[in-house]
């Protein structure tokens, strides 16, 4: 009996759960029904929006066409040219008196006719956005549409023929996500470095003052500057004007300032004649200090002079200038380090007592980075000796000549005033953090800057980089590797997993399949670092867990692709379908890492360094040449080095400043970053 009635009981439980659940879903009906209803009502109201706006344009229309033919019709009344004309004396009074008044009403009406198109153009579309927006999520609340709209569809252009309305807008939307991370220029997936409010613009694009100069114009400007060059006196040999340096006169009334040489075995009767005074600028604790080394010069009656040679201590490491290599040091870093202008540094040097121009500030920045030179053969031995190199290229704008075309010689190419846009390499070694930027030739994109740079590998070497074609003939597959093993000269191709990560990263707001294959590639790094860690530089091991750990998920990222790759439609999701094509390319050289313990899945480490350059370029229009662009690449190496082994690089100018003129050629590696040790500085101040 207890049974019975508990089996009752719970028959009545779920009759009154069906029957809750029956008012549900017939309330979810009305509420449906209503949404259909209010979807349709706002339909209708955007339709009648649209024909009231079409009827507003055709009565414009009319009005303006009425107003043109009486303007017509008073025109040949005026002019004698109409059914009725008027004697000349009283048209031209008539036309004297009328035609300022017409013509500022005519001004007036255009004005407010303008104005008020605009107005009714703007209104119209913030209440045509307005509805549609509020449609579109009528009609997703409705299950018409699945998941939020991102607002990609435009009413305004029909849905292409034969493509459903669902695939069009699955299309824009992917189009849309993509463009909207490409529009930051340097996109990157942590959107950190994202600035797309500051649009990137030519100098070319830009006014004068606001007022737009006709091509002809530059063109007459620049033959005035060039004839103005040709007229301009022949300075050379000419002694030019310098300017006043208060500290060379304090030091020429201070002894103690003085560095006085005199030659040894005069004779009694020598006659003193004027003595050869050097300059020597330093930059002491904080302040610049002067110092002249005199040497004394002596003629005896029987014509013979005496005189001494310029000691090794006191020679300029510099060559013939009056700074040291103390001051030039300082003021490359502030060029190169903190990225002061010429105009900064001069002023900064004139509020320390020090009065020198533009130009030679120039010249002395252009001194550094050409005595450097030497650095870099041995920076690009080390990173190759590694085995393993990160490369990656960045633009930069570079006044030159137009690049010659095939059967065009380099002197029969127009020269071009302004800048154009070029490249610039970056390597790095990550065991050993050494960067070298590499300006090749005058800035070109091309297979030959990478074989030149690796042509001087020992090795083995891995080179990982993105999937750009100037990198793919050394694209070598793990099997192909496996058959050629005894050979230790080749160069190996390792592909990025974040540059394939990176199109389906642009991809996540529209498409599950991206998000699956970001979450994968996510997982690869989260589980690589865990093992990094653990087994710190045994590579061996690394490459064990690597295969144990990380091979399965990457072989469920080749199935996923391999699964979108054949039913993907290349009209329905363009940015997909590219997306996945690019990953399989690179997939066959990523599969490198599972066997080197060594090799990284990304080349992020080429990419923060490369910001040294993006830096640059943001802070400065272009390079003035070819030449300053090697200079610049030198210099971004030379500090970006001192940063990686905390080196302060005054410091290490300094030093390398005076001992990379005597130190042999197989001894220039002790003077890259990496290696450097000091040595006792000599003083002669």
């Amino acid at each position: 009996m207890e049974k019975n009635e508990y089996l009752c009981s719970m028959n009545k439980a779920e009759e009154q759960q069906f029957a809750i659940l029956s008012s549900n879903y017939r309330s979810e009906q009305e509420e449906r029904r209503k949404a259909q209803k209010k979807a349709s009502l706002l339909e209708q109201e955007n339709s009648a929006l649209k024909s009231k706006n079409e009827d507003m344009q055709r009565r414009l229309n009319e009005k303006m066409d009425e107003v043109a033919d009486t303007v017509r019709q008073m025109a040949q009344f005026m002019m004698g040219k109409g059914p009725v004309t008027l004697s000349d004396s009283l048209r031209d009074a008539i036309v004297a008196g009328v035609k300022e008044e017409f013509e500022a009403k005519l001004r007036e009406e255009r004005e407010a006719h303008s104005k008020e198109m605009q107005s009714l153009k703007d209104q119209f579309a913030l209440m045509l956005a307005a509805k549609d927006n509020e449609i579109a999520a009528l009609k997703a609340r409705n299950g018409e549409d699945q998941g939020d709209s991102h607002g990609t569809t435009n009413p305004g252009r029909p849905v292409p023929e034969g493509m459903a309305p669902e695939d069009r807008i699955k299309q824009l939307e992917q189009q849309k996500n993509k463009y909207a991370i490409d529009a930051y220029g340097q996109g990157t997936e942590s959107e950190k470095y994202n600035h797309g409010c500051q649009e990137p613009v030519k100098a070319d694009d830009l006014d004068l003052e606001g007022v737009d100069v006709p091509d002809e114009r530059c063109a007459e400007i620049a033959k005035q500057v060039m004839e103005a060059a040709k007229q301009r006196k022949n300075m050379k040999g000419v002694e030019k004007p310098r300017n006043p340096q208060p500290l060379e006169e304090a030091a020429l009334n201070d002894k103690d300032c003085q560095i006085i040489l005199t030659p040894e075995g005069l004779p009694d009767d020598a006659e003193e004649l004027e003595p050869e005074i050097s300059t020597r600028y330093f930059w002491v604790e904080g302040h610049f200090r002067c110092k002249l080394v005199v040497r004394r010069k002596f003629k005896d009656p029987r014509g013979r002079y005496y005189y001494i040679n310029l000691p090794e201590k006191y020679k300029n490491p510099m060559g013939r200038t009056e700074a040291t290599e103390s001051v030039i040091a300082l003021v490359y870093m502030l060029h190169g380090e903190q990225r002061m202008t010429d105009s900064e540094i001069v002023t900064f040097l004139k509020s320390k007592g020090l009065n020198f121009s533009e130009s030679a500030v120039k010249n002395w920045i252009k001194k550094a980075a050409d005595i450097l030179a030497p650095l870099d053969e041995p920076t690009q031995e080390e990173i190759l000796a590694t085995g393993n190199d990160h490369v990656d290229e960045s633009g930069i704008e570079v006044c030159d000549q137009r690049l010659p075309n095939k059967g065009e010689k380099e002197e029969d190419v127009e020269m071009d005033k302004h800048y154009f846009d070029r490249w610039m390499f970056c390597h790095h070694a990550d065991s050993i953090k050494l960067t070298q930027f590499v300006f090749f030739e005058r800035g070109r994109r091309t297979r030959k800057a990478v074989e030149a740079y690796l042509s001087n590998a020992k090795k083995r070497l891995f080179v990982n980089s993105d999937g750009c074609s100037i990198y793919k003939c050394y694209d070598v597959t793990v099997k192909d590797l496996e058959k050629c093993s005894e050979i230790t000269d080749i160069i190996i191709r390792v592909s990025c997993l974040v540059h394939m990560r990176r199109p389906f990263f642009k991809l996540k707001d529209c498409s599950q399949d991206a998000i699956d294959i970001v979450h994968l590639a996510d997982e690869v790094f989260h589980l690589d670092k865990q093992i990094k860690a653990t087994y710190k530089e045994d590579f061996e091991k690394i490459a064990q867990e690597r295969v144990l750990q990380i091979g399965p998920i990457l072989q469920s990222i080749k199935d996923k692709l391999d699964i979108l790759e054949k039913e993907l439609d290349q009209t329905k999701e363009p940015e997909l379908v590219k997306a996945v094509k690019y990953a399989k390319k690179e997939y066959p050289c990523l599969l490198h890492c599972l066997k080197n313990g060594a090799l990284d899945f990304s080349n992020n480490s080429v990419e923060r360094e490369i910001r040294r350059l993006a830096k640059y370029r943001n802070n400065s229009f272009f390079v003035g040449s070819p030449q300053g662009g090697a200079r610049l690449a030198r210099t971004l190496t030379i500090f970006a080095n001192c940063k990686a082994y905390n080196i302060d690089p005054y410091k290490y100018l300094c030093d390398v400043f005076r001992r990379i003129k005597t130190t042999a050629k197989d001894q220039l590696v002790n003077l890259v970053a990496h290696k450097w040790q000091p040595q006792m500085a000599p003083a002669i101040y």
